[in-house]
């Protein structure tokens, strides 16, 4: 298994991770209006389609939620006293409860703006 460190200099990491974009940049604005997940929906999304189409759940699975240490600047970090990790993102998941397989997640990032990425939570009776 090769390296990161022998792959590139210190110097050269430091560049490529300056210029490496996610998502263009220009129409993110407009984009952070309806969705709090902008810089990343396109990739996470991605990311949790090919989980879902790569694999079949068993007859046992389970909610996780864990909570993804971070303390960076983000509108939607979660702080929670009782887990070792008092900051970060919190993450519900879908697993499977065999195999520990992630299936489907979700990143909680608070109330969404008004969007197609606003759910409510009420009851509909």
């Amino acid at each position: 298994m090769i390296r990161i460190r022998a792959a590139f200099s210190y110097k050269r990491f430091l560049l490529l991770l300056r210029i490496l974009r996610l998502d263009d940049i220009s129409i993110r604005k407009n984009r952070e209006k309806s969705d709090k997940l902008a810089a990343i929906r396109v990739i996470y999304s991605s990311f949790v389609n090919n989980c879902i189409s790569n694999y079949k759940l068993g007859e046992f699975i389970t909610i996780d939620e864990l909570l993804h240490p971070f303390r960076g600047r983000c509108g939607f970090v979660q702080y929670i006293p009782l887990k070792p990790a008092k900051y970060g993102i919190e993450i519900y998941a879908l697993c499977d409860s065999r195999t520990y397989y992630t299936w489907k997640s979700e990143i909680y990032c608070g109330k969404q703006p008004n969007g197609p990425y606003q759910i409510s939570n009420k009851l509909l009776i």
